[in-house]
């Protein structure tokens, strides 16, 4: 519920604990795991990143808390990508060809084909893992335009 009250907002250009920014693909993954890091890692602040593109959120990074696939006992700060194939077999076949799939946990949620990672605070392995997905399985490029999108969700419960 919440994340769907964050989107409206957003869609109705209120970005209430948020900082967004439009870049090309490669700079601005880069800056924004950047300014996560930066802003959230020492206080260990739960966060949601939206990459979006022509209004539409195209994939998530998130601390790895908010999903059980990717938590820690300790919940320390971390970078999770949690994919979801809801009626998108060919993007699902794609995906399932990355080498780095085989280190992504499967489950389903309702039926659908989920695959999540937890790719701890390294920066620019999950920057690679990202556009590895992005460039190969969604088709984007790195000099495509999107919104990144940085959400407060508070701290961290241990």
């Amino acid at each position: 519920m919440r994340r769907i009250l964050f989107t409206i907002l957003a869609a109705l250009g209120i970005n209430f604990g948020a900082k967004s920014q439009t870049e090309k693909l490669d700079s601005g993954l880069k800056n924004t795991l950047k300014i996560t890091a930066d802003r959230f890692e020492n206080k260990n602040h739960a966060f949601l990143i939206n990459l979006a593109k022509d209004n539409t959120v195209i994939i998530q990074v998130l601390h790895g808390a908010l999903i059980e696939q990717t938590a820690t006992p300790e919940n320390s700060f971390n970078f999770s990508i949690n994919l979801t194939f809801d009626n998108e077999m060919e993007k699902l076949a794609k995906f399932r060809t990355l080498e780095i799939a085989d280190d992504f946990d499967y489950y389903e949620f309702d039926g659908i084909p989920c695959y999540a990672i937890n790719l701890g605070n390294d920066q620019k392995k999950t920057q690679k893992v990202l556009l590895d997905i992005l460039n190969k399985v969604y088709g984007f490029e790195n000099s495509d335009i999107f919104e990144f999108e940085i959400y407060d969700q508070g701290p961290v419960r241990r």
